[in-house]
């Protein structure tokens, strides 16, 4: 039971930090739109679109393991300019990465759960690399050169 407590409260952690992702990708999408970027903005609203699909195979998981969900989240910063966007992003991308291993280690006796974590997992392991390689771009063709990309 002490098990299920863990992976329940792992599960409850992991949906406030998606619903705050959500919330990020589409205020980021949204900004970059503002400021002509489309193909980021687009990139940033399927991000978003991929959060709020993991929160209702969260949601289902906490329900199939007894639990009540609570939407209730985090804020995490916004901000304007592209490169700190990405920034803030990996930066957070490698705190959930850390995260997941470790909830995947807790739940070897539930192999549902356990399976929810590793795919979260690889797909923030796509994201990370992504965002590497965006912020990468940036520093080798300067900002405004990769935002010409970005039109």
């Amino acid at each position: 039971m002490e098990n299920k407590t863990i992976l329940l409260n792992g599960l409850q952690e992991v949906l406030s930090a998606t619903f705050a992702g959500a919330e990020q990708h589409l205020a980021h999408a949204t900004i970059n739109e503002y400021n002509g970027f489309p193909k980021l903005a687009q990139r940033m609203r399927s991000e978003f679109e991929d959060e709020i699909s993991d929160t209702k195979i969260l949601m289902n998981r906490i329900l199939n393991l007894g639990g009540t969900p609570n939407t209730k989240h985090q804020t995490l910063p916004i901000h304007l300019e592209v490169a700190q966007q990405l920034e803030q992003e990996l930066a957070e991308q490698l705190i959930a990465i850390k995260r997941l291993e470790e909830l995947i280690a807790l739940s070897e006796n539930d192999s549902a759960t356990r399976m929810v974590f590793e795919d979260f997992l690889k797909d923030e392991d796509l994201h990370t690399r992504w965002l590497k390689q965006q912020i990468s771009l940036i520093k080798n063709v300067g900002v405004a050169n990769y935002l010409t990309t970005q039109i």
